[in-house]
C-alpha cells in the first residue's frame, strides 16, 4: 500500500511537471488557439511538480531493502556508472521535466545493486538532487516577490557546478562531495 501511494505522488509530481511544460510553452510561445496559462499557475504548478515527485522518491527510496554482501571492494579505476550517476542531474537543463530528480534516482535503482561505491554514489547525488529541490521550490515560491528570480539563478549556476564538479572528481576516482546536502536516505 505505501509503494502504491509513493508511486502515486511520483505519477502525480510527472503529470504537473509536464502540465507545467506545457503552461510554460503557452506563456512563452504565442500559438495561436493555444490557451494562455496563468504564470502563477505554472509557477505553482512546478513549486507542487517537485514537492509530489520528491515526497514519491523519498517514500520509494526508503521503502527498498538495503543491499548488503555488496562487493567492498576498493576501485582502483575510476567506473564510467558513477560519473553518468553524478551527471545524470543536468538532464533537467537538457528540458527533461524533474530529470534533476528522476536522473540521479532512475540511476541509483539501475546501479545500487552492483558495487558498495555505486549504492553509496547513487545516494548522495540523489540527496544532493532532493536538497536542491528544495531549494528550487522555496526561490519558485520567491518568485512572487521578484527575489525568487534572482535565487533561481544563483540555484541553477550552483547545481550546474556542483554536479559538473563531481562528475569531473568521481572521473579521476575522487570521492565525491555535495556541499548543503540534506542526509535524506542515510
Amino acid at each position: 500500500m505505501l509503494k502504491f501511494i509513493c508511486i502515486s505522488f511520483l505519477a502525480l509530481g510527472a503529470g504537473l511537471a509536464v502540465l507545467a511544460a506545457a503552461g510554460l510553452a503557452a506563456v512563452l510561445l504565442p500559438i495561436p488557439d493555444l490557451p494562455v496559462a496563468s504564470f502563477s499557475a505554472v509557477i505553482l504548478a512546478l513549486a507542487f511538480a517537485s514537492l509530489a515527485a520528491m515526497t514519491g522518491i523519498i517514500g520509494l527510496a526508503r521503502s527498498l531493502p538495503t543491499t548488503p554482501g555488496l562487493p567492498e571492494l576498493p576501485h582502483a579505476s575510476p567506473d564510467w556508472r558513477v560519473v553518468v550517476l553524478h551527471l545524470s542531474g543536468l538532464s533537467a537543463y537538457a528540458g527533461v521535466p524533474l530529470g534533476h530528480l528522476l536522473g540521479p534516482w532512475i540511476m541509483w535503482l539501475l546501479w545500487r545493486r552492483q558495487a558498495h561505491w555505486l549504492d553509496a554514489n547513487g545516494r548522495a547525488a540523489l540527496n544532493f538532487a532532493l536538497t536542491i529541490s528544495i531549494f528550487y521550490i522555496s526561490a519558485l515560491i520567491l518568485v512572487f516577490f521578484f527575489v525568487g528570480f534572482v535565487l533561481l539563478g544563483i540555484i541553477m549556476v550552483f547545481h550546474v557546478v556542483v554536479l559538473l564538479r563531481n562528475g569531473w572528481r568521481t572521473s579521476v576516482n575522487l570521492p565525491a562531495h555535495y556541499p548543503l546536502s540534506i542526509n535524506f536516505l542515510g
